[in-house]
């Protein structure tokens, strides 16, 4: 991957941050929500984004992801006016479980009881 598309990935992942955080006006969508990751294609027409939404349940999770999906209209509205770019590609969100993961994962090593050596 170029440097051209590593900025453009950068800089879309930043202002996604701001848009689903600032001008978003549902209010279902107030939980912790992070951009966690961005790859645009290179002919910038479609850009897929990984969303972190720190949720317990997994439903409600899914909830959240079909909301942003259905505001990605006006996000990308939003994301043109705010970004230089020739073409504003279209967006796909996904739902990035990392974080969830990680925290299950340390909640059971934290159960384990392992002797000091």
């Amino acid at each position: 991957m170029n440097n051209r598309m590593l900025r453009a990935d950068a800089e879309i992942q930043k202002e996604l941050a701001e848009i689903i955080k600032n001008d978003l006006n549902d209010p279902r969508l107030n939980e912790l929500i992070s951009v966690t990751w961005v790859k645009t294609s290179s002919d910038f027409t479609s850009c897929k984004a990984g969303v972190s939404i720190y949720k317990e349940n997994l439903e409600d999770r899914k909830e959240i992801l079909k909301l942003l999906q259905k505001s990605s209209g006006f996000i990308k509205r939003t994301l043109a006016e705010n970004l230089n770019l020739r073409n504003v590609p279209n967006l796909v969100f996904q739902l990035d479980d990392g974080a969830f993961h990680e925290e299950n994962i340390n909640k059971i090593l934290e159960t384990l009881n392992i002797p000091k050596e």
